[in-house]
Parts: structure tokens; sequence; C-alpha cells
């Protein structure tokens, strides 16, 4: 029972430190999916280095050196854990910051990198003393309850801990947990290691035959769940909310599987496994066909489904190849090796070889040949003696893959209802540019979103843009600063887009934008005129614009340096970068403006309300909000709405602009609006109808 519990509480903290950390980060780094793919491949690679110890470790024969080296080890980390504690490291070097993954896993490595390799090791290094003093002839269980906790913590924290505590209280509360736990597992580390073996960790001849052979597909396997879950947490949140909170509901789904893989029978079988991964390969096809026309639960549904079904498949089978527990060590090992082999595929493989997001594909290709190549190894030596498996079974095994690696194929290799003339890839993203000849329009795409247009014939027209058109939030913004400023105004916008701001500038006026996205630069400059058009001075400056801000505001804290307008639009795809919208970042834009400026944020989004919350952080701020919407398509009664939320002086008077708002419609949110800061914001807050 102790040793249970030990597992246990190992485990949820394991999992409940992830997403804390990567909250943390975000701010760091712009605020996207990008920086929850890379920290998970650095959870993943530490968890691999976790099972390496513990087999390198459990493989010494002098038990008392195993237990001397693990509680020494155990004890440093206790000493080095205020580290945890402190915010992420500031990094002074320009080669690392044009280098965000190996930064934020170096970040990682210098705050949570012992504790973390100690928690990874765990389960296998107790199953292996355990199985080595004990007559169990199956510790594989505890494999499975170790997973049972670890999703436990990961549907706890979207709901219980990151909407109702500060992330500093949740780091205080995980470090007193790993205190805690850190006494008992010395303890019980001492214990355990003493104890006189009772079976022996060699293997016969026969089973390390079996096992070396087992070892490509427990890799295999394991690499091709892994990507599965990397890939469709990108795609889902790519197309909605990018939070920390919700990134954990696929990771506690994955997990689940892995609980389930290792505890029903059922999921052994071949067929389980067959209709499984081949139902969730084309749920998996589903989405990437139709992903233009799919609302974002939808997609988020189907990437959960996606999950489940191949999980299910992949951890089903690896769980029916499991070696004896002499080999409990190395099958852990091995499984480790093919989660971080596919997280690393898909954090830095993936972003530098491809253009495109192929990475699901990738995925989807590997688990279903491994899965229908062993069942269709397995049954061929009985075609020629049962007659069900050579007409049903056997054909089966072999038709599912060949299908699925066609329809893969063909996806990648047809062409786009839309002419790509453009098309780059970055840590940030996908970047597009595409010609829609019907609409007659030059788009660009981050991912499924539009982040502006532009007419492919003809003058440029405001009102063929996104979200500037004439009667935008945006354009009044500009029109009002202009008419209040008798001098040139200094704009500032985050978030560059295809620059179409630029034409609201006159000729006098400087214009500088911010933009994390070097792809974005690129594309914007050479496919679009909107830069160009303006032919005043017009400056881009690549990094998260909230750090750019600050660096600047340190610099050159003067009036003549600061914005008469600063335009907020840095989504990217459809995500929410929360660190953009928090007070400590409202009152950064509050000091970046002249007196009497004013701040135009953009806040369209399908999923989430932002004006209840935002209206109540910028009068925090000491700000006047004033929310202002027009149509994306004005000839549609349906169109939708292009929300700007602009926060001006508390002794500047609000215009009256017809439509716009200072107040909002009474509702659940905004009778109690929540206040985001740095240190306390969850998506749950802005959720329509939450």
């Amino acid at each position: 029972m102790q040793l249970a519990i030990l597992i246990l509480g190992n485990a949820f903290l394991l999992f409940l430190i992830q997403p804390i950390l990567g909250k943390e980060l975000l701010p760091r780094w712009g605020g996207g999916s990008h920086v929850w793919t890379t920290c998970l491949m650095f959870f993943q690679t530490n968890l691999l280095a976790g099972y390496l110890y513990a087999y390198l470790l459990s493989r010494s024969d002098s038990p008392r050196r195993e237990c001397t080296i693990h509680t020494s080890l155990w004890a440093l980390s206790l000493l080095l854990l205020p580290l945890m504690l402190q915010p992420p490291t500031p990094l002074g070097s320009a080669t690392l910051d044009n280098r965000p993954t190996l930064a934020i896993v170096l970040d990682l490595v210098l705050r949570i990198g012992l504790p973390f390799l100690l928690l990874s090791s765990t389960s296998s290094l107790i199953s292996s003393w355990y199985h080595r003093a004990t007559q169990s002839p199956q510790p594989y269980y505890w494999y499975a309850l170790s997973n049972l906790s670890s999703l436990l913590a990961c549907l706890l924290y979207p709901t219980l801990f990151e909407p109702w505590m500060t992330l500093q209280h949740q780091k205080y509360l995980w470090a007193v947990g790993y205190l805690l736990l850190g006494i008992s597992m010395i303890a019980t580390s001492r214990k355990l290691s003493t104890a006189p073996a009772v079976h022996s960790l060699d293997l016969s001849p026969s089973d390390s035959t079996s096992v070396s052979a087992s070892v490509p597909l427990w890799t295999g396997l394991a690499a091709a769940s892994s990507i599965i879950l990397s890939a469709t947490t990108s795609y889902a949140s790519q197309a909605g909310v990018i939070v920390p909170g919700l990134w954990v509901i696929p990771l506690a789904i994955y997990l689940g599987t892995w609980w389930m893989g290792f505890s029903l029978p059922a999921l052994q079988t071949r067929s389980a496994q067959l209709f499984l991964f081949y139902s969730g390969a084309a749920v998996g096809i589903v989405l990437l066909i139709f992903k233009l026309w799919l609302p974002w639960l939808a997609i988020v549904i189907g990437c959960l489904a996606v999950i489940a079904c191949t999980g299910l498949a992949c951890h089903g089978l690896i769980y029916r190849l499991r070696p004896p527990p002499q080999a409990l060590a190395k099958f852990y090992l091995w499984i480790g090796a093919g989660g971080a082999l596919g997280s690393i595929f898909v954090s830095w493989i993936a972003p530098n070889w491809f253009n495109d997001l192929w990475e699901l594909h990738a995925g989807l290709a590997l688990g279903g040949a491994l899965i229908g190549w062993y069942h269709a190894n397995e049954l061929f030596p009985k075609i020629s003696t049962d007659p069900k498996v050579r007409r049903i079974s056997w054909p089966i095994a072999v038709l599912c893959p060949t299908l699925l690696l066609g329809f893969l194929a063909t996806l990648i290799t047809i062409p786009s209802l839309e002419t790509c003339i453009g098309k780059k890839r970055d840590f940030y993203g996908v970047v597009s540019v595409v010609e829609n000849d019907q609409e007659e329009l030059l788009a660009m795409l981050h991912g499924q979103i539009r982040h502006g247009t532009q007419p492919l014939s003809g003058d440029l027209d405001p009102d063929k843009t996104s979200y500037y058109q004439s009667n935008s939030g945006a354009a009044l913004a500009f029109g009002w600063c202009h008419d209040k400023f008798s001098r040139p105004l200094k704009v500032g916008v985050v978030g560059l887009g295809t620059g179409s701001l630029s034409l609201y500038a006159k000729a006098t006026d400087t214009m500088v934008y911010f933009e994390i996205s070097p792809a974005i630069y690129e594309m914007a400059r050479e496919h679009f005129a909107y830069l160009k058009s303006h032919s005043g001075t017009t400056q881009v400056l690549l990094g998260d614009g909230r750090m750019l801000l600050q660096k600047e505001l340190a610099s050159r804290s003067d009036q003549a340096t600061r914005y008469d307008l600063l335009a907020i639009d840095a989504f990217s795809n459809d995500s929410l970068p929360i660190h953009l919208l928090t007070l400590e970042a409202i009152e950064l834009y509050k000091q970046s403006i002249t007196q009497g400026g004013v701040i135009a944020m953009n806040i369209t989004n399908r999923n989430l309300d932002l004006a209840p919350v935002l209206f109540a952080t910028a009068k925090q701020a000491g700000l006047k909000p004033l929310l202002v919407e027009s149509k994306l398509h004005r000839d549609q009664p349906d169109s939708k709405l292009v929300r700007w939320l602009l926060l001006f002086d508390p002794s500047t008077p609000l215009p009256p602009w017809p439509g716009a708002r200072d107040n909002l419609r009474p509702s659940s949110q905004t009778m109690n609006p929540k206040i985001w800061t740095d240190d306390f914001a969850s998506p749950l807050h802005a959720l329509r109808g939450f």
C-alpha cells in the first residue's frame, strides 16, 4: 500500500509540473502551441533519461550502492528545489533568442532537470526493486496505476488549479508535495534496495531473444502515439485556444490510453487493435480533408478521438508484447525512447524538414504500418491451414495499412483548391499565401486562418482587408488620432500580418511593426504591397511584441519616442496569446503611448468572448474601454463580427461612434468578470457561456 501511494504521488507531481512550467514560459516565447510542443519534447526526453537512469542503476550488483546513489540524488534535488520556484531564466544571448527550441530546453534543464529525472525513474526503479525482493510475477499494473494518477493530474489542472490559483501558488504547492515525496522516497529506497534478492534480473536465452525482437515494435509504436499526441494537440490548438490548461486534455487522453492499454485484456486482441487504430486514422483523414470547413469544437473532439483510438491500439499492442518482469527496466527504457523520438520529431525535425504540417500524416503512417505488419506477419503461417485467416483476417491486416498509406500520400500530393504561390514554416507555424480567383483576392494564411487579404488587381482598398475595413475599430482609431494630434503620428502595431494597417497612415506618419514570426515578415514583404505603399517611415522589429516594448521603454522613456496609437493584433492562427492581454501587459501599453493616445486591441475570436475580461482588466489599469463591432462582410446579415476594444485615457471624452459601447450587456461573465494577470489567467474565464 505504501509503495502504491508513493507511485501515485510521484506520477501526480510528474505531470502536474508540466503545464505549470509550460504556462510560465508562454510570455517569453510568444504564447503559441510551439512552446507546448517544445516542452513536451523536453519532458519526454527527460522521461527517457529517467528510464535510462533506472535501467543502469537496476543492473548494479550492489543494492547498497544503488541506494546510496539514488538517495544522494534525491537529497541534492531537494536542495536545488528553490531553482524551480524562480521565474524563467533571462537569456541575454542573441544566439539563444534566435533558437527558441534550444533556449526553452536549456531553461527547463536548469530549473527542473534533476527533479524531473528522478520522478521519471520512480515507477521503473521501484518496480524492479520490488520484483527482485518479492515473489510478484507481474508488476506491470504499477505502470498502469502511475498513468492513472498522471491522468488525474492533467484533468485537475485546468479545472482546479489554473482557474483558481495563481501561478506562484501552484509552484509553491508543487514544491511542498515534492519535498514530502522526496523524504518518503529516500526512506523507501533504502528499505527496498537493501532487501535480500529473491528473483534474479537476468533473462534466459529465449527470453533475451524475444526481448530483442520486440524492441523495434515497442519503440516504434510508442513513437507513433507520441507523434500523434503532439501533432493533434498543435493542430487543434492552432484552430482555437492555446493555453496549458486546455493542452493537458489531449495529454490526459493519451495517458488514459496507457492505463487502459495495460489494464484491459480486450485491448490486447488483434481485432480491437486493427479496428481502433484504423478508425482513429479515418477520423484523422476526415480532419485533414475538411479542416477549413469544420468548427473548432468539432476539430477538438476529432483530435481527441484520434488520440484515444490510436493510443489504445498502440499501447494495447505494446502491452501484448511485454517482456518477463526481469526486463521491466529495459521495457520502460525503450518505450521512453519511442516517446522521446516522437516528440523530437514533431518539435525539432519536422519544422526544419517540412514546409507544412505533415506530422499527423507521419504518425498515422508509422503506427498503421507497424500494427498492420505485426498482425499480418503473425497470421502469415496460418494462411495455408486456416481458411478464415486466408480469406478474411490476413487480407484485412494487409489491406488496412495499404489503404491508409495510400490516402495519406494522396493528401500530401493533391493540389489545393486555392493556388498557393508561397509557403514558409518556422518555429511559430506555417504561413502560406494563396490566390483566390473567385474572390479575386490574395490572402495570407497562418495555419487555417486568414491574416490579411489584398486585391489581385487594381488599387489597394482598406475594405478588401480582413479586419481593418473602413468601419472597423482600427480604422476609427486611426481617424480619431489624426483629428486629435496636429503633428505626424507614431503608430505601433503588435502583429504584422500583411501590413495592411499602413493604408491608414499619412506620408508623414511613422509605422513600427512588431512581429514574432520571421516567416510572416518575409511573406508580407515578398507578396503584399501594403508595407511599400506607405511612403513614410516603416520599421519591422522581429521578436515578441511585449518584450520588445519593454526593452524600448527601458532604454528610451521620453514622450517623443512613445506611440500615439498602439494596435495589438498578434493572434497566431486563431489562438489566444494571453500574455498580451493581462493587466501587466495593458499597463505596459499604457506607459508606451503618449498623453491622450489610444490602445486598439483586436479581440475577434470564434470561441472566446474577451470583452468582459478585458473591460475589467482595462478599468483596473485606469483606462476607459470602448467596444467597436463591425461586420466582416457588410452585405451579409449574418456575417462574422470584427471586434476591436479601444482603450482611452480617463480624462479623454469617448468618441460618439454609432454602435460603439462603453458598457456590456448583462451576463454571467459581465456580472463577475475576472481580471487576468501574468500570475492568474485561464481561458475558462472567457469561454462563451461559461
